[in-house]
């Protein structure tokens, strides 16, 4: 009894065809069939059938007339359209066979064809039955094997029975069984694979010897063997089905049971074995039960019927099995289908399953393996076939086989949701598994960064650190999001894992903020920024730089000073070669990105030292140095002044820089402090300092020093005689009045003024004295303002005894002035008294003309003559063209006619006027001057 070890499935259907032609019920039929659309049936009477798809039949006569002649073995050779016949005398104990080619083709249409017999010699004087046939797929040559073991190859041009030549290939001492011919794609190298009852062997018949290569010491029975799509050799056995190509044995197929027949069909492999009538139900009476189990005694009869079964030999199942009665006589795979011929006349049919109720019948009995290995090897979409893995992970997984489950699973990724899975085994108990389900998704590519992050908390609550570290440093094309694998490795404490991907990917500003903000490696953190550009280093020092100044503030500063230098010779370079060009939309370099010193003061905010360090540093290296005489560019210049404003202001709050501590060699007794720094800061003509905003900062810090520096270097001496004034520093006014009192008399006014406020200054009287003498000196104040200025005060001290000599100077003076004032009228009066007698007579009087000469020519006058008011005459020959005016006068009354217009036109000046009245300590004066000049002598009367 046959012993089925392989799971036995009902993947076909199966159907009896009913009212079949005639030609189906001739007794010991032999069929055959190739892929040529045709099934060819022969019957012990001598006529062959062709059947077509219709199942419409052709017959004719193919056996000789001769008494007892059959048809015993007949092959189709598709490729040529040609059936091959073998024609015995069944009713002789020895005769010798004949063999007939047949053209299909003509035979369909009828016509009368005369078949070509394929000559050939008997290989002994005793002729044996021909037990195999073989012929190329060209008809070539054609292989013989009797059952007295000879082997005979016939070649040549066959169909034309021309030119064919025959030898002995070998002689077996057993039967020959099976003949297979194998061509390759060039068709110049012929196999033959031939096996005997003993035996299994192969030949190169391409040549003109062919020597035989046992492949192995075991045959079969006829019928038995096949090639397969691979040209493998299929040999069926009891025990199992094996495979040979040319080389030797292959893998085999074990199956146990007494092989009659094998067929193909696709990649499955059809069985006609014998087995007792208690093996298998009798499926033509309608019983489709599976077969009973194979631990019973195995008891043959030949008389049983022939069980048929389809192997899948790649799924290694029984795709189908069940009783032929009768025996199978033949068996075709035409149309898609297989039609097995039974030993009463019964044909049926078998149609494969579609893929889908095949899966179906392995869905309902949970054998999801099954199912995936038979959608693969049926061409299923990769889709469909993940469709099953989870099929068959969520049954593993409602059995709580969670590893098993998770393998399923893992075959689905790019098909199935992932988060499918994931919500499955987010309990902290399956975070190995969900962490092996991650770790594919992201060998797949297909992982988000959402996946990353939950693979990296994976591999953190895990504290699994080899995994992770395996994770991260064998990546190839890290296909996972960089930032959110840095951001977990950070959050979970795991720095080393991601300073490495930061480092890696470049990700400047976490790899910092990982040394800076979490390791507190500072130093490091520097070292890596001097390494980077000068864009990218402004961008993180203004981000880490206060930070780092807390830290390592000298280091700090340092790299500061650099990156901000560098800055300011990459600015001067641009705008040098921006000037250089015509064309200032293409700019040299970009250096809006670059850290200004302006950018970098507001990192100094709590380290008001080290931010006097950094400018001391910047200006030392930068604007100090002899060969530092160069334009700046606005910037720069800008910068320059907020960094002597800075340092002034820091200085004034009395801050001191560790550059003076670190570096200075004098002894402590000759440190400078920081506002004799400040001042020194103000004194230097070098500086460039904001002159408003240094005022403000001195006066807020109450700096008198500093404020007095600014007011010598703007050179405005009359506010710093106030300051002095203010700050009662007489020393200083002595010392301001001796430099600048004879270019600016003035100051002797304010100080005068102050003085007189602040009797009780010591040597006041010698400073009043000499004040009192410059402003007598350069007339500077009239007696009586000075006496006001002296008195004016509650407050005052000043004695009569101070003032006493300037009082009698002035005193004296003034009687002087009066003289000299009375004598000048007396002689303004007699001049007026005259001039005013000379107008009423030229008015009122008649002249009388005298002189008898011409004042011209000193010739006697004679007529025609002209006589002026001024006493002159002449000839009117001698004036010529001269006019009304007398040639000797005309100068000094040209000179009187200017003065009376410059009175005109000074008359109209009113602005000049109430000017020099308003600077003028003498008022009076300066009226009396105008009207002295008759400025309304000038004046017209408009008729309103």
């Amino acid at each position: 009894m046959a012993s089925f070890q392989l799971r036995q499935f009902h993947f076909f259907k199966r159907e009896s065809l009913k009212d079949l032609p005639e030609a189906f019920g001739q007794p010991d039929l032999l069929m055959a069939s190739n892929g040529g659309d045709l099934i060819f049936l022969a019957d012990s009477a001598g006529f062959i059938h062709i059947v077509n798809r219709k199942l419409v039949v052709r017959s004719f006569m193919a056996a000789s007339d001769a008494h007892g002649m059959r048809i015993t073995q007949m092959l189709h050779i598709h490729q040529t359209r040609t059936l091959l016949t073998v024609e015995e005398n069944v009713s002789a104990a020895t005769s010798r066979s004949a063999i007939k080619l047949w053209s299909v083709d003509s035979l369909l249409r009828h016509e009368d064809t005369q078949p070509v017999v394929v000559k050939y010699q008997q290989p002994t004087s005793t002729p044996y039955p021909l037990t195999a046939v073989a012929a190329t797929p060209s008809i070539s040559q054609i292989a013989l094997g009797f059952a007295g073991g000879h082997m005979v190859l016939i070649r040549g041009n066959i169909l034309k029975s021309k030119s064919t030549k025959q030898r002995t290939l070998h002689v077996a001492p057993e039967p020959v069984t099976n003949l297979h011919f194998v061509t390759d794609a060039a068709g110049t190298r012929v196999t033959l694979f031939a096996t005997t009852t003993a035996q299994t062997m192969v030949f190169d018949t391409s040549g003109s010897k062919s020597e035989p290569a046992v492949l192995e010491e075991r045959g079969c029975g006829i019928g038995c063997s096949l090639m397969n799509e691979e040209d493998e050799l299929i040999v069926a056995r009891d025990e199992a089905i094996y495979t040979y190509t040319v080389d030797g044995r292959g893998p085999c197929f074990a199956f146990d049971a007494p092989k009659v027949l094998l067929r193909r069909f696709k990649h499955y492999l059809l069985l006609a074995t014998a087995a007792p009538s208690s093996m298998a139900p009798n499926l033509a009476n309608g019983d489709d039960r599976p077969p009973v189990d194979a631990t019973e005694s195995r008891v043959y009869s030949y008389n049983d019927p022939t069980t048929f079964t389809i192997l899948d030999t790649k799924n290694k199942l029984v795709a189908y099995t069940g009783v032929v009665p009768g025996g199978v006589r033949g068996v075709a795979t035409e149309w898609g289908s297989i039609f097995v011929l039974g030993g009463h006349g019964t044909m049926d049919f078998f149609s494969e399953k579609d893929l889908l109720e095949r899966l179906d019948i392995l869905y309902r009995q949970n054998l999801y393996p099954l199912a995936v290995k038979m959608a693969q090897n049926g061409n299923y979409d990769m889709a469909s076939v993940a469709g099953i893995y989870k099929r068959y992970g969520d049954w593993l997984y409602s059995k709580d086989d969670f590893d098993s489950a998770m393998l399923q699973y893992v075959q689905t990724i790019g098909v199935v949701e992932p988060s499918y899975i994931i919500r499955k085994y987010l309990d902290a108990q399956r975070l190995n598994n969900l962490t092996s389900y991650l770790q594919e998704l992201h060998t797949a590519g297909m992982a988000t960064s959402d996946h990353t992050t939950l693979l990296l908390n994976c591999y953190t609550k895990l504290r699994d650190e080899e995994r992770l570290n395996q994770f991260i440093h064998t990546q190839e094309d890290y296909q996972f999001d960089v930032d959110t694998a840095i951001h977990v490795c950070r959050q979970a404490g795991f720095y080393e894992q991601a300073l490495y991907l930061a480092d890696k990917f470049s990700k400047t500003g976490m790899y910092l903020k990982l040394k800076i903000e979490d390791q507190d490696d500072i130093k490091a953190a520097l070292e890596y920024m001097r390494k980077l550009g000068d864009t990218d280093i402004s961008a993180y020092l203004a981000e880490f730089g206060r930070r780092c100044l807390g830290s390592l503030p000298s280091e700090t500063t340092e790299l500061l000073v650099d990156v901000c230098l560098n800055g300011m010779d990459v600015r001067a370079a641009a705008a040098t070669a921006d000037e250089m060009h015509d064309d200032m939309s293409a700019p040299y370099a970009d250096t809006t990105s670059l850290l200004s010193m302006r950018r970098i003061q507001h990192l100094f905010a709590d380290q008001p030292t080290w931010l006097a360090a950094f400018l001391e540093r910047i200006i030392t290296r930068r604007w100090l140095p002899s060969d530092s005489s160069r334009e700046l560019i606005a910037e720069e210049d800008s910068d320059m002044k907020s960094a002597w404003n800075t340092l002034l202001e820091l200085y004034l709050c009395s801050v001191e820089s560790p550059l003076h501590e670190l570096n200075s060699s004098s002894s402590p007794s000759e440190k400078q402090t920081p506002k004799e720094r400040a001042l020194n800061l103000l004194r230097n003509p070098r500086t460039n300092i904001d002159w408003e905003r240094a005022y403000v900062l001195c006066a807020s810090n109450g700096f008198t020093e500093g404020i007095a520096a600014l007011y010598e270097q703007r050179g405005d001496i009359a506010a710093l005689l106030d300051l002095y004034i203010e700050h009662d520093s007489l020393p200083s006014m002595r010392r301001l009045l001796d430099e600048h009192g004879e270019s600016q008399p003035d100051l002797y006014i304010k100080a005068l003024h102050y003085l007189a406020r602040n009797p009780q200054l010591a040597d006041n009287e010698e400073l009043l004295a000499d004040c009192l003498s410059t402003i007598e000196k350069h007339n500077l104040m009239s007696p009586l303002r000075v006496l006001q200025a002296l008195g004016d005060s509650e407050q005052s001290g000043v004695t009569l005894g101070m003032v006493r000599g300037y009082i009698m100077r002035q005193i004296n003076a003034t009687s002087k002035r009066i003289e000299d004032n009375k004598a000048a009228i007396a002689s303004y009066t007699s001049e007026f008294k005259v001039h005013s007698e000379k107008m009423d007579a030229l008015k009122n009087k008649p002249i009388v003309f005298q002189s008898t000469k011409c004042t011209s020519c000193m010739a006697p006058l004679d007529l025609p003559s002209v006589h002026f008011l001024c006493k002159h005459s002449y000839h009117q020959r001698c004036l010529g063209d001269i006019g009304d005016s007398c040639p000797r006068c005309q100068a000094e009354n040209q000179k009187l006619e200017d003065q009376r217009r410059a009175q005109e036109i000074s008359a109209k000046q009113h602005d000049a006027f109430f000017n020099k009245l308003h600077h003028s300590d003498e008022g009076f004066d300066v009226i009396a001057s105008w009207f002295a000049k008759s400025p309304f002598a000038f004046t017209k009367l408009i008729d309103q």
